[in-house]
């Protein structure tokens, strides 16, 4: 059987995503949804879908090359795990009730107000309004865990996000690339119950009608993002606290823009 070529332009995209988003400790869904939606025009709930499906592939690559390097903290996973997972399956019962017009508003209005947090934090931190590097705490972020797991749930985003910052302070973090490969960690496994928990019997139909669609986007994005997964934690390891908020915040709020112009246009 030949490799259909298609979609091969995914594959240099998908190292480019997964190097974007691993490197800052944030799901890659982010890059993917508007990939899917907009770019691609697959229906919104397999568009969520299919970004966390490649997640798994792009972070399970990642998650290779930080235990190799020794940047995860077990510690803080399992404990951010704890509150997170349950949390996750909780939001993806919910979406049944949801419209998709409403996911992709909330989708779009959570990255924005995000990025944009990012990107003025940065800039009150370079103009010395605050300190650069906040205080360590042992503390663990159960509320934000709480939501993180639930919005990854409900919209497939939103762990990585929340969690970061705290993980960031952590004081059993010894460095921005440790903060971001128990980042990924934790995103990956939250991702692998959100996927699995979306598959209702209606829409697991669905995905079936659609596996040779599936088959043939799949076959260049899990490539594509397993090798990007293993080029974007030597890059963390390059990057400031404040480099790697900057750095996202800016992706993000372009992300929304896009997003908000397809949820308006349906």
């Amino acid at each position: 059987m030949p490799i259909p070529l298609i979609y091969i332009h995914l594959f240099p995209i998908a190292i480019i995503i997964a190097i974007l988003a691993i490197s800052a400790g944030i799901s890659g869904t982010n890059f993917w949804i508007p990939v899917y939606l907009i770019w691609l025009g697959i229906d919104a709930k397999t568009t969520f879908w299919l970004a966390l499906l490649t997640m798994i592939f792009g972070f399970g690559s990642g998650i290779i090359k930080n235990l190799k390097l020794k940047t995860v903290n077990w510690y803080v996973v399992r404990d951010y795990l704890k509150i997170a997972v349950p949390s996750a399956i909780f939001g993806t019962l919910l979406i049944p009730f949801a419209p998709v017009k409403m996911l992709l508003i909330i989708f779009a209005s959570f990255i924005l107000i995000y990025g944009a947090y990012l990107i003025h934090h940065c800039w009150r931190c370079h103009s010395g309004k605050e300190p650069a590097e906040p205080e360590t705490t042992d503390r663990i972020c159960w509320k934000r865990a709480a939501l993180g797991g639930f919005l990854k749930g409900l919209i497939a985003t939103g762990m990585g996000k929340l969690v970061m910052p705290c993980i960031l302070r952590h004081s059993r973090i010894r460095s921005p690339a440790e903060a971001v490969g128990s980042t990924v960690l934790i995103i990956f496994v939250v991702n692998i119950c959100a996927l699995l928990f979306r598959l209702t019997p209606d829409f697991t139909s669905s995905l079936v009608a659609q596996k040779d669609l599936i088959f043939e986007i799949m076959i260049w994005v899990a490539p594509g993002v397993f090798i990007g997964g293993q080029i974007a934690p030597a890059i963390a390891q390059k990057m400031s606290v404040q480099g790697i908020k900057l750095y996202v915040g800016s992706l993000l709020v372009g992300v929304s823009a896009l997003i908000y112009l397809r949820a308006f246009a349906m």
